[in-house]
């Protein structure tokens, strides 16, 4: 009888042990299911917390934004003071700087095709009557210092 007790006790143990299962607060998710693989995606936060030692997170769920900063041996802040005007523009486009005449210049649709490529002249105009209507980005680099600006530009 103590055995068959025991028995029960041990079985019905099983039936209410604890589990811990990550659940989120999520606005978009789904399941999808073959006769093989069951896939569940969710976008959100957790509601169970996240795991942290020593003040590092460890990897599980999501992760929220962070304040990253992309290291590089370039400089930023570029203070570059070429000028493209007019802006929106119908038939001519021009460069201007105050100490600089020449630039290297690329111009590249919002699919990323290369439309023109080149050098411009200080207040020579590029002829773009024969561009589409729509959004360039043009690529100005000054011939002595390497700089790059890249300006929106508006065909009309």
């Amino acid at each position: 009888m103590k055995f068959f007790t025991f028995l029960m006790l041990l079985v019905s143990s099983s039936f209410f042990a604890q589990t811990i299962s990550k659940q989120v607060i999520g606005t978009a998710g789904k399941t999808q299911t073959n006769s093989n693989l069951k896939v569940s995606w969710t976008t959100g936060e957790p509601v169970v917390g996240l795991m942290t030692a020593g003040g590092n997170q460890l990897g599980n769920g999501y992760y929220p934004a962070m304040d990253i900063q992309a290291l590089s041996i370039d400089d930023v802040a570029l203070n570059v003071e070429i000028k493209v005007y007019p802006n929106p523009t119908s038939q001519s486009l021009y460069v201007s700087h105050p100490d600089l005449t020449s630039f290297q210049i690329q111009i590249v649709d919002m699919n990323g095709k290369q439309i023109h490529t080149g050098t411009i002249q200080k207040e020579i105009p590029l002829d773009v009557s024969s561009y589409t209507q729509g959004i360039y980005l043009v690529t100005i680099e000054d011939a002595i210092n390497h700089k790059k600006n890249t300006y929106k530009i508006i065909k009309k």
